[in-house]
Parts: C-alpha cells; sequence; structure tokens
C-alpha cells in the first residue's frame, strides 16, 4: 500500500521570523509544537491545521500499514520512499495518508485520526 505523508515545514523566511520572535510568531510552528505537547488533542489540531493548509505532501512511502509507515519514514529502506520534497523523519505531528483517504497523525504513542475531525 502507498501512504502519503504531510508533514508542517517553515520557510527559510518563517523559520528566521522564529528566531527573532519566539515559537509562536508563526502559526504553524504553534500548531506543530502544540500537537507535541497536548497528546490528547493530536486529531482535533492536526484537521485544523491540515485545514488551514500547514502542512505539505513530502513523500509517499510503500508499507503495509501506519505501523509499517511509521517505521520506513525512520528507518528505511530509502527504496521504500519516494521523496516529493525535503522531508524530516515520521513524528508526532505527521499525517499519514493511505489510498483510501483516511488521514491519521502521529501521536505520541501510536496513530489518532484526523478524518473524522477533517471537515
Amino acid at each position: 500500500m502507498k501512504y502519503k505523508i504531510f508533514q508542517i515545514k517553515l520557510s527559510d523566511a518563517e523559520v528566521d521570523h522564529v528566531n527573532k520572535h519566539g515559537h509562536d510568531s508563526v502559526p504553524k510552528n504553534s500548531a506543530r509544537l502544540d500537537m507535541n505537547l497536548r497528546a490528547n488533542d493530536t486529531g482535533i489540531l492536526a484537521a485544523e491545521a491540515f485545514r488551514k493548509g500547514y502542512y505539505t505532501h513530502v513523500s509517499n512511502i510503500t508499507a503495509d500499514s501506519l505501523e509499517g509507515a511509521f517505521h520506513v519514514g525512520n528507518m528505511g529502506p530509502e527504496s521504500s520512499i519516494e521523496r516529493i520534497s525535503p522531508m524530516h523523519s515520521l513524528s508526532v505531528g505527521d499525517v499519514v495518508e493511505d489510498e483510501a483517504g483516511k488521514m491519521s497523525v502521529v501521536a505520541d504513542w501510536g496513530f489518532k485520526d484526523v478524518t473524522v475531525y477533517k471537515t
């Protein structure tokens, strides 16, 4: 199965702004940090960030499950990753979409459904 991987990416200008004015000065950076700190609301926060356009489709990963996609996104093999833009290893707050369109966010433990909150 092929999984789409979405991550919140900051532009160079946004990184400069965060460095000058603090982490909460860029809303998408605040959203990313909130997902790392407020695990109970991860699905809701990810859906809201997705609606706001904070996520970038960074890669497609071929794996047999969400857990398999997480493993490939952290350990490889590289041959199972189709990179679309720069990406970091899969971590809390990253969204994984399966071929049926179900979206899940990497939570502090496992995955949480995003699709139910997306509309």
